[in-house]
């Protein structure tokens, strides 16, 4: 089915005359259009997209399939006239995305016309990744194990976590990343203990372990990869965590498959946990979609009630995090299949920097 076709089914579900759409990574989603402006509404005959002359060549080239409208300063009087145009007397918004002022707005300037708000279906829809997504997130994905895979061989004791927080950016940018996917963690010794510790000026020591948590972007698409370091060799209780770990991402992997919870598979690693008795140090989830946004459907957390479905992309990512010692943190991406699931991160796990 269309991506046009799925807003579709929204508007007829909701007996609707339209939908608005507002949200950056929706509207990517459904026209490809990737300028950051952008109004969309969408009947049963007509996909409308409204831009500011900015984009207006940029969207007749993303967007071909959409017929395109260039505002002024104003975008209201041009949203007006299309809607006027449209004749729809009942629109679905994106209730999670426009603000309260916005929504009172069009009320305010379009009376005649019935807002309804409306989940973010959006969301949903994109939570099943079809095969040119996939193409995407793939080399996304790549960029990063490469980009990692450079990094340890310039890593030496006396860095600071700032400087591979750069060193690493530069790389994936050098790889052919339109952007780093969210701002890099680097936290190392026992700064690893905060899950999302931004780089600071400390310096790397020997036998201490560096949690590093980045991704790269290709065409609006996100991957997301941690890895631990070892600088040296690491100490004994931090390389026990580091094992703990390794054997909770795999035990993991091995309970992927549609039809599963997603609660049934962060129970698969936390019971790892339980039974090496550091349960109290992990986080309340095992990982989270990935696609237009770093955080997607699904979420696997605790008791997440939600099956897994071919076509789904996840990140796997145990982690233990204790105080005055240390974290780690192994992270990848995996696709589910149609019966179990695809790793689609392939950097090595165990990273020694001498």
């Amino acid at each position: 089915m269309s991506r046009l076709a799925r807003i579709r089914e929204v508007l007829r579900a909701k007996e609707l005359g339209a939908v608005y759409v507002s949200s950056y990574e929706n509207r990517r989603y459904y026209s490809g259009f990737s300028g950051s402006n952008g109004h969309l509404f969408v009947t049963e005959e007509e996909a409308c997209l409204i831009t500011d002359p900015r984009y207006t060549e940029q969207a007749e080239k993303e967007a071909p399939q959409w017929r395109i409208a260039t505002h002024g300063l104003d975008a209201m009087e041009t949203i007006r006239e299309e809607l006027r145009r449209l004749g729809a007397a009942t629109i679905g918004y994106e209730s999670t995305k426009l603000t309260d002022a916005e929504v009172s707005r069009l009320r305010a300037e379009l009376p005649e016309i019935s807002w309804v708000p409306l989940e973010d279906y959006g969301v949903r829809h994109r939570a099943i990744k079809d095969e040119e997504e996939l193409r995407t997130i793939r080399e996304a994905a790549a960029i990063a194990d490469r980009a990692m895979l450079k990094l340890v061989d310039r890593i030496r004791s006396g860095m600071t976590e700032r400087d591979i927080q750069i060193e690493l950016e530069y790389l994936m940018a050098k790889e052919g990343s339109e952007a780093p996917a969210f701002g890099t963690i680097v936290a190392s010794g026992t700064r690893a203990s905060l899950p999302h510790g931004t780089a600071t000026d400390k310096p790397i020591a020997r036998g201490e372990l560096v949690v590093i948590d980045f991704g790269a972007k290709v065409r609006g698409y996100h991957s997301d990869l941690t890895r631990t370091l070892w600088v040296g060799a690491p100490e004994p209780e931090a390389l026990r965590l580091f094992l703990i770990v390794q054997k909770a991402r795999k035990a993991a992997i091995r309970a992927i498959r549609p039809g599963r919870t997603c609660g049934e598979i962060d129970k698969a690693h936390r019971d790892v946990f339980v039974r090496e008795g550091v349960e109290e140090y992990s986080l309340r989830g095992l990982g989270h979609g990935v696609g237009l946004h770093i955080h997607e459907l699904p979420r696997v957390v605790i008791g997440a009630k939600e099956p897994l479905e071919p076509g789904m992309v996840f990140t796997v990512e145990p982690g233990l995090y204790v105080p005055g010692i240390g974290g780690v943190r192994i992270e990848d991406i995996v696709r589910v299949t149609e019966d179990g699931c695809e790793v689609l991160t392939r950097c090595p796990h165990v990273l020694q920097v001498h």
